[in-house]
Formats: structure tokens, C-alpha cells, sequence
């Protein structure tokens, strides 16, 4: 039985992996199954991680903080602040009820996990949505609170969540909602657009294409499998007949929506320092996948993690009721499969950082500071 709490804690570990594949091996590999492991993890290859943690109690570091990397789901804090701040100056009403085959409109099938396993299906299933094995609901006349679309972009990543938001709020609002954190053009995209171009690879603009290109050809893929049927029906048929290879599928990764470990670090720390309307509402949502687990005598633990295959992202926020918020953000690259099977630790790690001292420092010197 799919309950609450067996549903966040399958999908808290990063955001769901959006494809399984073979990752790279890392030499002679620590055990991660224990901090120490995943200390000696990082301190190995710290040219592979990119990180910004502070306690909120004076202990601040970073580390490679401005490089670009693969953010992943992670971005999607973006998305909710611009939902939020809509709701709080009274342009969307959380209530409204969507027509579900709206939001499937934005989910092109695959791409979110496995057949029958994926995001979507996951968050359709949960809210009591009977759709089939990919994840498209049976009546798509069946409405949900839009409240619910917002939350499983969240809980569960579920991308066509975040991409029928952005298609509702506009980009305007996205970048006004980044433009708090000072997040200046954050490299938001269609996610279901970016999929579409993994399988419909002759849709791609040219090696080399500014991002703005590819952005525009993602979103116009996405635009056209929610509108256009004959489009839609190619979909399934093209993925069985010529599924992408890994080669194609880690190429594809490395030209997924980037940002860095200290952009996304100033957007959780406005959400978690700030107390208007918009950002309390945010911490509402992003208090709840890990709401068992915040630390003793905290107010609450915000998280938003993302992945791609070889890339891991994960954002924690612990907020106090005597202090500044504590936060941190990581980013891996490179992600072998002993990292994403031992996700939790790390979790564990990045969150203890927040508010004990020595794994704070541990942490700090494995990183080489």
C-alpha cells in the first residue's frame, strides 16, 4: 500500500533517478554505507563536488561554490517560490481544480523513472488518479486541487508538475522568483522538452548552440507533444524502436540546465530566512519530505534534491526558532553507483553538518579547507 510516508521516503533520496544506467566505477571505492566512507568519497575526487554549507551559527564554507554543473530537479525551488508568490498575491488559487489531462499534457510518457514506476505515475496514484503504466490518468476529466500539482513537484519531483506550473506562470515570474535569491536567468527548461530531444535527437540544434537555442527547441517539443496528437502518438513507438544509448544519454546530461552550488545556496537561504507570505508558504512544501527527520529542537528541515544520471544535487535548509536558518547545497558529478545507493547517508551527513559542530568541520576538511 502506497502510503504518505513510504512515498517520501522512496523519493526523498535525490528527486528519483530520471533513467537507470551503468555509471562510472570509481577506483577501489570506500565503503558509503558509513560517514566515514562518504568522507573519504568526497575528499578523493573533491574536483567532483561543488558545495556551500553555514551553519547560521558563524561556520561558513565553500567550495568550487561558482562552477557550473548539472542541477537537475534541484531547480524546482525555483518554480515553487514563483507558485507561492502567485498564490500570496492572490493570481493562482491553490484550490482551483485542474483538469488532470491538462497536467498529463506535459508528461510525455517516459523519461521519470521506470514503466509503471515512474514520477508522474507515482504522483497520480498517490492522489488517487487510476491512470495506466505510463502514467496517463484514465479520466482525464478527473480534477485535482492545484494545490496537489505543486506539492508532487515537490514530494515526488514529478517534472510534468514543474513544467505545467512554468507553463501557467511564465518565465517572467520564474526569473522575478530566482531574481530574491539573486539568481540572475536561471537555466530553467521544459523537462519534459529536454526528454523529447533524447529521443527526438534531429529536433537538437546544432553542437554548440547557445543555451537560449536549445532552451527555445526543448520548450517547442514540449509545446507540441501538449498539443499536437499526431505527435504524441510517436512518442512510445520512436522509444521502443530506437531507445537512446548511453553514450547518447550521458552526452545528453552534460547539456541539461546548470547552475552552482552558490546560486542555489542564496535561493534557499531567501526562502528559509525571509517570512512574507510567498517564502512561508515554500517552507510549507519544502518541509515535508523529511519532516521526520529535522533535527532536535529545529522548526523545520526544507529539502529539494535532484539527479541525472553521473549527477547528484541535494539542498537542505534547517530552520531554528532562536536563530538564522542553517543551509547547505551539493553538488557531485561523476556519481558512480555506490554514490546514488547510499544517498541517505550523505543526506544524513549535509543535515548533521547544519547543527553539529565536528561533522561540520569533518565535512570542511574532507574538501580540503
Amino acid at each position: 500500500m502506497l502510503t504518505r510516508r513510504s512515498l517520501l521516503t522512496s523519493v526523498a533520496a535525490a528527486g528519483a533517478a530520471t533513467f537507470v544506467l551503468p555509471s562510472l566505477a570509481l577506483a577501489d571505492p570506500p565503503d558509503q554505507s558509513t560517514p566515514e566512507g562518504w568522507l573519504a568519497r568526497l575528499a578523493a575526487h573533491r574536483d567532483d563536488v561543488a558545495a556551500v554549507f553555514s551553519d547560521g551559527a558563524g561556520r561558513r564554507f565553500g567550495h568550487l561554490a561558482d562552477r557550473s554543473l548539472v542541477v537537475a530537479s534541484a531547480i524546482k525551488v525555483v518554480h515553487l517560490l514563483a507558485y507561492t508568490t502567485a498564490v500570496a498575491e492572490g493570481r493562482l488559487d491553490p484550490d482551483e481544480q485542474v483538469r488532470v489531462g491538462d497536467w498529463d499534457a506535459r508528461h510525455p510518457y517516459i523519461g521519470d523513472g521506470a514503466v509503471g514506476k515512474g514520477n508522474h505515475h507515482t504522483a497520480l496514484t498517490y492522489l488517487g488518479v487510476p491512470c495506466d503504466e505510463y502514467g496517463v490518468a484514465k479520466n482525464p476529466d478527473q480534477r485535482v486541487p492545484l494545490r496537489n500539482i505543486a506539492e508532487m513537484m515537490i514530494f515526488i519531483s514529478d517534472n510534468s508538475a514543474a513544467d505545467y506550473l512554468r507553463a501557467r506562470l511564465g518565465d517572467r515570474a520564474l526569473r522575478a522568483a530566482a531574481a530574491r535569491g539573486g539568481w540572475r536567468m536561471p537555466d530553467v527548461r521544459m523537462f519534459g522538452g529536454e526528454v523529447l530531444l533524447l529521443y527526438f535527437p534531429e529536433y537538437c540544434p546544432p553542437p554548440g548552440s547557445p543555451v537560449a537555442v536549445r532552451r527555445a527547441a526543448g520548450d517547442a517539443l514540449s509545446n507540441r507533444f501538449a498539443c499536437d496528437p499526431s505527435f504524441r502518438a510517436k512518442v512510445l513507438p520512436r522509444a521502443a524502436e530506437k531507445p537512446p544509448s548511453v553514450e547518447a544519454i550521458m552526452a545528453w546530461t552534460e547539456l541539461s540546465g546548470r547552475g552552482s552550488a552558490a546560486q542555489l545556496f542564496r535561493m534557499h537561504q531567501e526562502i528559509s530566512v525571509s517570512r512574507d507570505r510567498a517564502a512561508v508558504l515554500a517552507q510549507e512544501i519544502l518541509g515535508v519530505p523529511l519532516s521526520g527527520d529535522k533535527p532536535p529542537g529545529s522548526k523545520a528541515l526544507l529539502y529539494k534534491g535532484g539527479n541525472l544520471p553521473g549527477c547528484l544535487v541535494l539542498g537542505f535548509d534547517v530552520l531554528w526558532p532562536d536563530r538564522r536558518p542553517g543551509t547547505s547545497t551539493i553538488f557531485l558529478k561523476n556519481c558512480a553507483p555506490e554514490d546514488f545507493a547510499h544517498v541517505p547517508v550523505l543526506q544524513r551527513m549535509c543535515i548533521d553538518a547544519l547543527f553539529v559542530p565536528g561533522t561540520f568541520a569533518a565535512l570542511e576538511r574532507a574538501l580540503g579547507h
